[in-house]
Formats: structure tokens, sequence, C-alpha cells
């Protein structure tokens, strides 16, 4: 297998490799800057084959200068997988051929994850279908099997970037620790973000961050079989022990710092995207202002500008589209800043609302970087260009209730997510100290339900409003909940999401850890974080939900006296998205190990809601 799936040849430097699989022109204009290799749709179909497959790739350590062997899980062979570019009303026509290996015997099973090389394909932020072979997340794809996938882009898509990697539940992280991701971009015409003079002007850069996980060999392990918990605490092994003391790279297009090259003046359109699977990105560039226009691959009413150096936080899964304008000549660092740092610059939107450390919890069994990273070197040097930036209103997706109609709108339904986390860790130990909730679900996920072995991290995303029954017993202070709180396939968690319905939800982070709530199928306009309104409320459908506050330090705190995070939004349910899907916390380790829920929109028969996407232009300005 690695002979036939060999992408690059030893002894060569990583980056001229890797320069390989840029198109002539992108490499020429670009100037070597790695871009990952193109399909383009044609006629309204875009035809291709993507082959799951473990591939050799070299990569370099910036910190030792040494160049690495690695062989991990990839599409069709780099890292990361081609870029797909298609337009609104095209069909993706993918053939995903699972060529990894066979599943272990003897796994633990359960809620435990398992089956590593159980694969299918998620295009994130796509408002598509999740039904049959289309953007379905429930269907399992084995090794040595070949699966079609075709996904109808809607013909009033909003043009934008979005992404695709798999989504098999409890080998996500694995999976994409191995590169297994890849961008999606929807182009669009007149009246689009594509079109405004000084965006189609601006040469566009793609970079895709990612978290490049192995062992010491180079070789990417599952799990550790007889874990009892996320992390390791004293006897109690954790999650990703196999990983302890490995290697780690964070690589922007399969590189580490790779050098962009620019003229003064000059303005470029960077498309970011955070594709890690759990490590938030603190994304600054020296003596620079990021000019925002798009939140995940969807335009903003005006272009927002950063002040020079102010960081851009991408959560896990998120993107973001920027112009760069270059400064004068010299040279300038692209830095993932540290997300915990105590200065509190570090805030979940732009709107720079209760700025706080970003830490998220998953294993110190994991290596973290140092920080700061260096994401990409940009060099500015040659005949200045004094390229303009937007001035005034960017053109607002059409296929969108307008943000005046989402505002206005009476909800159909309001709504409470909660995201809790529940352990045997020492400072968890203390009844008083942890979540009333705990009790009733330790009882619940027992021994049984994680594969014959206890596992005492629970990672949970529930219903708010299940608020459950008060009880004597200090161990189980509430009992009786109506509703699961880790992933079930069995049933939704609501039974009253209904097409064209608008709702308000807030997602409450009652944990210490900052949580990266997605739901798939449509996105959502963030209105308040943590109870406070946003000046501009923001379309996103990936956003960090923050921690609680104030985090522990050297002395424990109690969670239950401390201010939980949060955010509200509103949605509104496209006819395109009727079925089953899901929600959960990108953070692809809480996610693996149950903190998602199953969704469904049904379809009301009859209604002039249904009939047609058409039929909803009442609500779009």
């Amino acid at each position: 297998m690695f002979q036939r799936n060999l992408v690059i040849a030893f002894g060569v430097a990583t980056m001229l490799i890797l320069a390989v699989l840029v198109s002539g022109s992108d490499a020429k204009s670009l100037a070597g800057f790695p871009q990952p290799q193109v399909h383009q749709s044609s006629s309204g179909v875009l035809s291709l084959t993507l082959q799951a497959t473990i591939a050799r790739n070299l990569v370099r350590d910036p910190t030792t200068g040494e160049t690495r062997l690695i062989e991990t899980p990839t599409y069709n062979g780099t890292i990361p997988g081609p870029t797909l570019r298609a337009k609104p009303g095209d069909s993706l026509e993918i053939l995903l051929i699972n060529d990894l290996p066979s599943n272990p015997l003897g796994q633990r099973m359960g809620g435990f994850p398992h089956d590593p090389y159980s694969t299918n394909l998620h295009t994130h932020g796509l408002t598509v279908s999740p039904q049959g072979i289309s953007d379905n997340v429930l269907r399992l794809m084995e090794p040595g099997t070949s699966n079609p996938v075709r996904v109808e882009i809607p013909p009033d898509h909003p043009s934008g970037t979005f992404w695709y990697h798999p989504h098999k539940h409890g080998s996500v992280s694995f999976q994409l620790f191995g590169g297994m991701a890849g961008f999606l971009i929807i182009g669009g015409g007149p009246g689009t973000l594509d079109s405004v003079p000084e965006v189609k002007s601006a040469r566009e850069v793609l970079m895709a961050f990612q978290e490049i996980r192995t062992d010491k060999n180079g070789r990417l392990p599952f799990v550790n079989p007889a874990a009892t918990q996320l992390g390791t605490d004293g006897n109690n092994p954790g999650l990703w022990t196999t990983l302890a003391n490995g290697n780690f790279y964070i690589t922007t297009n399969g590189i580490t710092n790779p050098t962009l090259r620019m003229s003064p003046g000059e303005v470029q359109r960077w498309r970011l995207l955070n594709a890690a699977s759990g490590a938030t990105l603190v994304v600054a560039l020296e003596d620079h202002g990021l000019h925002i226009i798009a939140n995940d691959g969807i335009t903003v009413p005006n272009m927002q500008t950063l002040a020079p150096g102010q960081p851009y936080v991408l959560g896990t899964g998120q993107r973001a589209d920027v112009l760069v304008k270059a400064g004068a000549p010299g040279v300038y660092r692209l830095q993932a800043l540290d997300p915990a740092a105590s200065p509190g610059w570090s805030v979940v939107s732009a709107s720079g609302i209760d700025p706080a450390p970003r830490n998220v919890r998953f294993s110190l069994d994991l290596p973290t970087p140092t920080f700061p990273v260096t994401l990409a070197t940009i060099v500015v040097s040659g005949r200045p260009r004094d390229m303009p930036l937007p001035a005034g209103p960017l053109p607002v997706p059409t296929a969108l209730p307008s943000i005046e109609t989402m505002l206005s709108t009476p909800p159909n339904v309001v709504r409470k997510i909660a995201f809790e986390i529940c352990g045997q860790r020492v400072f968890m130990q203390p009844l008083a100290s942890r979540l009333p909730t705990c009790g009733f679900y330790f009882d619940r996920y027992d021994v049984n339900y994680w594969g014959g072995t206890n596992f005492t991290s629970l990672n949970m995303m529930r219903d708010g409003d299940d608020a459950g029954t008060p009880s004597p017993d200090p161990a189980e202070p509430l009992v009786d909940f109506q509703k699961e709180a880790l992933f079930t396939h069995d049933k939704p968690l609501f039974d009253d999401m209904f097409v064209g319905n608008f709702e308000e939800w807030t997602v409450v982070n009652r944990s210490f850890s900052d949580h990266t709530f997605h739901i798939h199928q449509n996105p959502f306009l963030v209105t308040h974080v943590n109870g406070k309104p946003l000046p501009v409320p923001e379309w996103n459908d990936t956003m960090i939900v923050p921690a609680a506050q104030p985090q522990p330090g050297a002395n424990p705190v109690n969670i239950n006296e401390a201010m939980f995070g949060s955010l509200t939004f509103r949605t509104h349910f496209d006819p395109d998205t009727v079925g089953s899907f899901v929600m959960h916390c990108h953070v692809l380790n809480h996610e693996d190990i149950g903190m998602m829920q199953r969704l469904e929109i049904q379809d009301r028969h009859g209604s002039p809601a249904v009939a047609g996407r058409r039929n909803l232009a009442q609500h779009k300005h």
C-alpha cells in the first residue's frame, strides 16, 4: 500500500516537494507558496475520486530543523487533501474509496472510540441535504469499500470558504491528526463578494492550518484501549497516552512555516481554515491589520478591520476570509499566539466582547506547541502597487434571511443547550464541587456503556431545559433526566424542529474548558456572547462558547460558583436541510467521546414554507 501511495521522494526539501502540488499558474503567481491541488467543476458537475489511504509525507520540525518521514491517514496521499471548487447549482459527485487498513480485531466497543479506519465525509458549512448519499455523517464507509457521494448545491447557495473532512464518530480526531481535510470553495458570480472589484483583483491564497500528530517513529497510533479517562491522572491512563512524547506539527498547507511574497501595497485575499482537531489558533500578522470580509464562508455586511497585530481567533473548524494589504518592505511573521495568554486579548468574536484566556482542556498526554508558532513568513519586497481596499457595504448572501428579518421575526421555539464536563479528577472529587447532573449520568454511563472498562470523563452536550428532579442524595442531587447527555444514534434530541422555523438558542458552557459549537446544515446568527449583545450580529456555523470564569489556577474553583460562558443566536431551518444531522463540540477529542447530539428537521407537509426555496423570498429582506 505504501508503495502505491508514495507521494514524495526521500532526501528532497519539504517545501520544494510540496510545491509540486501547485498548478503551474498558481506556483508562478504565489512564488512557490504551497497551494493544494485543485479540482474544478465543469458543466455543473464536480466529479472526482477521493482515496482515504495511509501515505508517506515529509514534514520539517521548525524547532530542530530536522525533516522527518510520517505515515498517516490522508486524502489522495497529500496533506491537506485536494481543493474542491464548485459553483451554486453544481453537483458534487465524489467516489470515496476507503483504502485504509482493516479495523483491528478484539476492540473495546460500546461508547468508547473504536474502528479507527471506518470513515465518511462531511461538507462542513454547506446548506445541503443531510440524507442518503449526500452530506450524511450518520453513514459508515468501511475499509475496502467504494462509496458514492452526491451533494446537490442549491442554486442560490452563498459563495464562500467551506471545507470537507471525515466525521465517523469515535475516530474523527485520529483521522484529522493524520491530515484528512481539504478546502471546499463555492465561487460566486455577480452580486456576491467574489465580484467586488477590490476583492476580485486581490490575489487569492488558501491557508489550511492543521495539527499533525505522530509517535516518535512517525506513525499515527489509535487511542489507548485501557484508558479510563480523557487525560492521564496518576494511575488512571488517558485516551491518548499512545501519543505521549510524540511529535507534533502545526502546518500550513502541509508545510511548517512556508514563505509567501508580496509587493508593498499589494492586497491579497487569504482564505484561512483551522482544520486542527482541537487547537484554537489566535492568528496575527506582525505590524499588519487583518481586514475581515467573511466569517465561516458568509460575507459580513461591512469589512471589519483589526488593528495591526490584533489577532483573529479561529476555533477548530472555523474559517475567515481576510484581506491583507502589505506594508513597508520587510519580513513579517504570521503567527499563532498563545491562546491562554493572561493579558486576555483573546476573544471568541472580532467584536471584542469579554476577552479572556482561551483554554481548551482535552489531554495533557498530547504534546503542546511552544507559542508563538510561526504559520508563515511574509516577505514584502519589490515595486509598490498601492491596491485599494473595499469601501462601503459588502453584498450580503441572498439565500439567507436578512439580519433584520432574523432579529425581528418572533422565534417559533426558544431552546437552551448545555456543555457540561463530569470526571473523577482530584479537583472534581468533592461532591459539592461537581455539577449536580454528574451523579445521575455516572450511573447511566457505566462500565457496560464504555465497553467493559469504566471511563470517567463525561463530556456532555445536553438539552439545557431537561432539568431533572431534586433528590436528597448528595451524590445525586438531581435525578430522572429525560434525555441522553452523550451521543446516541437512536433518536434526536428534540422532536419539534420543523422546516421554516425561526429559533433562538442559548448555548451555555458549564465547564472550565472552551467548547467550539458547530451545527451542521444551517448557519446561525450570533447576537450575544456571555449575555452581552454584539454591536453587529455575526453569521457563523462554528464558534467558541467561552469557558466558565474564573479559571482554576493554584487554588481550585467550584464550578457551581463560577460564571458560565454562553452564546445566544438565531437560526432558520432551510427547506434543503430536512433530515437527520448532528451538532457537537468541534474540539474533536470531546466529540469522539460523546459531546454530540443528533438533530432532525421535519417537513411540514403541505405548508407553503416547504413548497420551494423561492417561497422564502418574503423572509430574505
